[in-house]
């Protein structure tokens, strides 16, 4: 009876009659394993396990559908970043289920940034998990910074002159891996400062219904949010106001 080896095609018969592995034998046993580096802009092949990313200045990334089956898991993490890093991928196809629903640009500008996708039966990609790393003093200036997209910083330190608000895209961007979290600090406050920065979505913060997230009028408010599917969800904070 033939081996599950021969049985898969997996072993050449040499001219003594003896079988030996196909040198492509362990990679078509565990696929999963196989990974990439790439320090180029363009498109990445979505039927690889793993992208390791170098970000240096601006790139555009992007990745289509798979072709492997239900349950493919692909990685994307950052290496290296230099020269103002500044890489977005964009997902062709990024799953709108609720509660799962992916955002569909991820912007990498920080070593340890990584996000997980699996591709579904849908055809869709699904992140299962997030891990965030970044955000500097003053990288949100309230009322001014655009966050469409900035959504794997760890950290939001909001820039506070006066009374401002950031709304639409200027507030913090959904989640799309159950259990992230992230850090809302204010890190200048001035000319009588009151700030406050909306949150994308439905959120459990407060009341139901309410999506704003302030007020922020000392450099020792802070607040600790996690995402849960479809809000974020307040799990720590110093003198936060949610109105």
């Amino acid at each position: 009876m033939a081996s599950f080896l021969d049985k898969y095609g997996l072993t050449q018969q040499s001219a003594s009659g003896t079988a030996t592995l196909l040198p492509d034998a362990v990679a078509n046993l565990y696929p999963f394993n196989s990974g990439i580096s790439t320090s180029a802009a363009g498109a990445l092949d979505p039927d690889i396990a793993l992208h390791e990313l170098s970000v240096s200045g601006t790139m555009a990334l992007t990745l289509a559908a798979s072709t492997n089956k239900a349950g493919f898991r692909k990685t994307i993490r950052c290496i290296a970043a230099a020269s103002s890093p500044a890489a977005t991928l964009t997902i062709a196809n990024p799953d709108t289920t609720a509660g799962f629903v992916c955002a569909s640009t991820f912007y990498f500008d920080t070593v340890g940034q990584e996000i997980t996708l699996e591709f579904t039966a849908g055809g869709l990609w699904r992140c299962v998990n997030v891990v965030r790393q970044g955000g500097t003093a003053d990288n949100v200036v309230v009322g001014t910074t655009v966050l469409t997209g900035k959504n794997l910083w760890r950290g939001y330190y909001l820039s506070v002159t006066g009374t401002v608000s950031s709304t639409t895209t200027k507030a913090i961007p959904d989640g799309s891996a159950r259990g992230e979290r992230i850090q809302v600090g204010c890190s200048t406050a001035a000319s009588i400062p009151s700030g406050t920065i909306a949150l994308t979505g439905i959120t459990t913060l407060g009341a139901a219904g309410t999506k704003t997230l302030g007020t922020f009028n000392a450099t020792t408010v802070w607040s600790a949010l996690e995402w849960t599917g479809t809000a974020w969800q307040a799990v720590g904070g110093v003198t936060a106001v949610i109105s």
